[in-house]
């Protein structure tokens, strides 16, 4: 009888607070859970940083079902930690890398077939989607085009007295003619990276040169150039162990005279040091003019997230909207539609434009990162000077050879 009670006793208080307003118990909504997008970048240049930033903050403002996380890795560790990712099957689930890195980790590991998924890419500028493709199949998405040009201090010329280099033999006396009062002439990176070939290629080029004719008559004259520019102090040997984002930070400061590097570095020029005066041209040629055509592409590896990454490429690949965002980044935009409309305010960006127009692709193989680290490490060698250049090219030569004949 007592037990009876008990219960009829918790009844009534059940009752009781059922009928006071403010006791019973709300529903609370839940929110939505959102599918996780992680992006591996490697941009270390701020503007560029902040401009994805915001880019995918707006994508994350425009749904509510996918929540886009930006990951940075640097320049330097970025190929290996992507390729032991994918050994370890821990891969990003979107990865901005260097288009001439594409074919390599494709081979590594296949990513999503885009052909059928992006339909914007049909206006991609052709060229541009060459890196992208294996047969006739897309499976990664450019972001931004880029090219290097000479950017110089017009003040520290002007006091030099030294006019634009148009050719490597004016190139190599406006950088003599320039170093003094601790600054030096020139700077180039020398890392060990894919950085030290988008700087040194169109100097290898430009006398005619290749990576299968690094030990040519040609070859040795842009590895000369090399050595003859740290002999005399025009470039300093640091070069190796500097970064294109030191570089440009040097350059800010009025501590180098002239540096190669892309648009994308202006706008980072003119916070840092608004007084800089400095200004473009073309690079210095032999023949025809010509600089090297480099950019990232956007890779989506398999899995449970591969459709949230499609749905972010098809967001940043509508036209109005890239026609919108292109220009905070400092980039050419890969469809001429949008290219043709950029930097209309900006001159300096503008002949970006026209330069563009010269650039030459990197090779498009799974085999162009070991070439590209063979040419790096004879960079390095033939700046520090421990070796003749002879020698230097003659054993790259002969690692390249050994890479295309697959015995590297």
């Amino acid at each position: 009888m007592k037990k009876w009670k008990q219960i009829a006793v918790s009844v009534l208080a059940f009752t009781i607070m059922a009928a006071i307003p403010g006791c019973t118990k709300e529903e609370i909504p839940l929110s939505p859970v959102k599918t996780e997008l992680v992006i591996w970048h490697y941009w270390d240049v701020k503007e560029n940083k902040k401009q994805l930033d915001n880019l995918v903050e707006a994508f994350n403002d425009s749904q509510d079902e996918i929540e886009a996380e930006l990951q940075f890795v640097p320049s330097e560790d970025f190929k290996k930690q992507l390729a032991l990712s994918m050994a370890d099957d821990k891969m990003p689930d979107l990865a901005l890398v260097d288009s001439s890195d594409f074919q390599y980790f494709y081979a590594m590991q296949p990513f999503v077939d885009l052909t059928d998924q992006v339909p914007e890419l049909e206006h991609y500028i052709p060229a541009v989607m060459e890196p992208c493709k294996v047969g006739d199949r897309i499976y990664g998405q450019p972001f931004g085009v880029n090219c290097p040009a000479l950017f110089y201090n017009k003040k520290i010329f002007r006091e030099a007295g030294v006019d634009v280099p148009k050719n490597w033999d004016d190139f190599y006396q406006a950088a003599v003619g320039t170093t003094g009062n601790n600054k030096y002439g020139v700077a180039l990176s020398a890392l060990q990276s894919e950085q030290s070939l988008y700087e040194f290629l169109p100097i290898l080029w430009g006398m005619g040169a290749d990576v299968d004719s690094l030990d040519s008559p040609a070859g040795k004259n842009a590895f000369d150039l090399l050595t003859r520019l740290t002999s005399c102090r025009a470039m300093s040997r640091d070069c190796i162990n500097l970064t294109m984002n030191d570089l440009m930070n040097q350059f800010a400061d009025e501590n180098i005279a002239m540096v190669f590097q892309s648009s994308s570095i202006i706008d980072d020029l003119r916070e840092r040091n608004p007084e800089l005066e400095f200004d473009i041209a073309r690079l210095p040629y032999a023949g025809d003019p010509v600089t090297v055509a480099g950019g990232e592409v956007f890779a989506v590896t398999r899995g449970e997230q591969q459709d949230a990454a499609v749905a972010f490429l098809n967001y940043i690949a509508d036209k109005d909207r890239m026609t919108a965002y292109m220009d905070d980044f400092g980039l050419l935009a890969p469809r001429q539609d949008v290219m043709d409309t950029q930097y209309k305010d900006d001159p300096m960006k503008h002949k970006f434009i026209e330069l563009f127009k010269t650039a030459r692709y990197r090779e498009v193989s799974p085999a162009w990162p070991q070439i590209s680290s063979v040419v790096a490490r004879a960079m390095r060698q033939s700046i520090i000077g421990e070796k003749r250049n002879e020698e230097i090219l003659q054993e790259a030569a002969d690692e390249v050879r050994r890479i295309r004949e697959g015995e590297g």
